[in-house]
């Protein structure tokens, strides 16, 4: 199937925007629940945690944790 011309632009913008992943997963778990804590709370990832938000970017194995951290905490909040 060939790709139309938007979504070849759409990957070349995400290929020139992509930042190096310097975290590996052990790490990016490390700080997990951290960085989902920030995002409940609709807060600024602070610097110290880009690293985690660049590996979730390009993990699908850690975004997959980060996704199911998120909906089980969502899911925990929600009136009974």
């Amino acid at each position: 199937m060939p790709l139309k011309p938007e979504q070849v632009s759409k990957l070349l913008n995400m290929v020139s925007s992509s930042d190096t992943d310097s975290l590996d997963c052990d790490g990016c778990f490390d700080h997990i629940a951290e960085f989902v804590d920030i995002h409940l709370a609709s807060q600024e990832v602070p610097a110290a945690l880009k690293a985690v938000e660049i590996h979730l970017q390009q993990c699908v194995c850690c975004k997959g944790e980060f996704n199911a951290l998120l909906d089980g905490l969502r899911a925990l909040e929600q009136p009974e």
